[in-house]
Parts: C-alpha cells; structure tokens; sequence
C-alpha cells in the first residue's frame, strides 16, 4: 500500500479546482488520478476536511478486550492453550481458538514459556583416569 497525498497537495489541488482550473487540466498538473480528485472532493464535502485516513487496521477488530483477556490469562496462568480454550468455553459459552489465545496472550505482551529456568543435565561429568 503506498504513501497518501500529503494534505498540503490535496488543498491545492482542491484550490486550483475552485479557481476555475478543471479536473482534467489539474490531474495533469499536479500528477495525481482524476478519481482521487474526485475522492477528495466527496471527502471534502462530506467532512470538511481532506485530511487522509489514518485509522486503517489490519484484520478484524479483537472482541475481546485486553483487561478481560489479561484478567482471564492471570486465573488461567499454568494452563496450556487448550486448556485456556476449554476454561474459557466453560465460562463465557463462546468458542475461541487456541490461535486467538496464542495471538491475544502476544497482544498483551505475555510469553506461553513455562519453564523459567533450564533442567540440569543428566549427564554427569567424566571422572578423571589415572
């Protein structure tokens, strides 16, 4: 996805257009796409403004929010993702997926590594030959 026009461009452009000059001839001026002028002109009449969109978001929005989740996650602590999802089954009757705590749990900054610490070896050192 490219940048958008910046907002300096598009009062211009807009400028131009109410000077007199015509879509056509601004297009080639400015270099930018009739249906942009066209979009920014319904833009403008509809908001008053002509300032790009910047709340874009990728995917659906979460529909659980992160103090629910965060709340749920710290009662659920030792369990594993199926566990989470069966726990919280229980509790809400909606069916979430071990990928939707798997992702939710990295949205709120927490890892799923259990063990803190690593396991001594069991290997033991090889005593020395005389």
């Amino acid at each position: 996805m490219g940048k958008a026009y910046s907002e300096d461009l598009r009062l211009r452009v807009l400028k131009a257009i109410d000077g007199g000059m015509s879509k056509m001839t601004a297009h080639q001026t400015f270099g930018v796409s009739r249906s942009s002028i066209d979009d920014w002109i319904k833009l403008c009449e509809r908001t008053g403004s002509v300032a790009a969109n910047t709340t874009y978001r990728r995917g659906k929005a979460p529909c659980v929010s992160e103090e629910e989740l965060r709340a749920f996650a710290e009662e659920h602590n030792g369990c594993t993702l199926a566990q989470m999802a069966l726990a919280w089954h229980e509790q809400t009757g909606q069916t979430k997926s071990q990928k939707f705590f798997s992702r939710g749990l990295r949205r709120i900054g927490w890892t799923r590594k259990k063990r803190v610490f690593s396991t001594a070896s069991a290997m033991r050192p090889r005593a020395a030959s005389s």
